[in-house]
């Protein structure tokens, strides 16, 4: 299996925290908005950003979805939308107190939604499919499954973490304490806890980078044994931050600029950069 955590769930849950909204429900140009980002941000899969039977519609891989109140169902679901949770387009990246964190932090809240547009844009309705689809790949020693649409950009991604690790010192040291194998992986086909929305895990575009050693650092604010949890990240596991912005450069959001801090984390989510304003290559 190359060494890759396979079927195996090595982090209990994986949540996708919301710090606050940037899109109105009822906002036709809010809904405009952010069916161009995705149009934007997978410009090889969506296309078709069209007004619809009164909703704003894109076609993914071929299949037309609305946006169905936030829900982005396909022509068939829509008007059932009330059965489904929508998605939230967070502000990241975080930018409220500590206070704020604290509340989260106490009383969580996830960005959920159908899986049906996922599903569509990584060809992925169910785990036999998503399994067939990845690809082995080996990032800085870790070896993993990923997607294949994302081993491009982590290729990228890899070739200029080596570029910039030449010329600085903690990316080098961030290399050499890396986890290369379990619980440090990428594909896993899980639901996030508590909903019946599927992890991004389950698609292969999420990753998990973790250090051998914690050495008493947080990295997973689910991972603390029921004690407090710091709001303070300088308690946390932190990649370099020259790390963290080649990821963001070529559309990968890391777990630690969210409300519910986890660290290790980058998935691949291009329009919540774009949202905010990010430059995405």
């Amino acid at each position: 299996m190359f060494g890759c955590a396979g079927r195996q769930t090595p982090k209990a849950e994986t949540w996708i925290p919301v710090a606050s909204t940037i899109a109105i429900a009822n906002d036709l140009e809010a809904q405009h908005k952010i069916m161009l980002a995705f149009a934007q941000g997978y410009p090889d899969k969506i296309r078709g950003v069209e007004f619809i039977n009164n909703d704003w519609t894109m076609l993914v891989n071929g299949t037309r979805f609305y946006y169905a109140n936030g829900r982005f169902l396909p022509e068939n679901l829509r008007t059932r939308w009330e059965n489904y949770l929508p998605y939230d387009f967070y502000t990241y990246p975080f930018t409220g107190t500590g206070e704020q964190r604290r509340i989260f932090l106490d009383h969580p809240v996830y960005s959920v939604g159908s899986s049906f547009l996922f599903d569509a844009l990584y060809m992925s309705p169910n785990e036999d499919a998503s399994w067939d689809l990845q690809e082995k790949f080996n990032f800085l020693g870790v070896k993993m499954l990923v997607h294949p649409y994302i081993k491009e950009r982590l290729d990228i991604i890899v070739n200029q973490i080596r570029a910039a690790a030449r010329s600085n010192r903690s990316i080098n040291e961030w290399i050499g304490e890396l986890h290369t194998g379990t619980p440090s992986f990428g594909w896993n086909w899980r639901v996030i806890a508590g909903t019946e929305r599927r992890s991004n895990h389950s698609y292969g575009i999420a990753v998990d980078l973790l250090p051998r050693e914690l050495k008493g650092r947080l990295t997973y604010w689910r991972w603390n044994d029921g004690n407090e949890i710091p709001v303070n990240r300088s308690n946390y596991y932190m990649p370099p931050e020259a790390v963290i912005k080649i990821f963001e450069e070529y559309g990968f959001i890391w777990g630690g600029h969210w409300s519910l801090i986890d660290t290790m984390h980058f998935e691949y989510r291009p329009e919540i950069l774009i949202l905010n304003g990010f430059e995405v290559k």
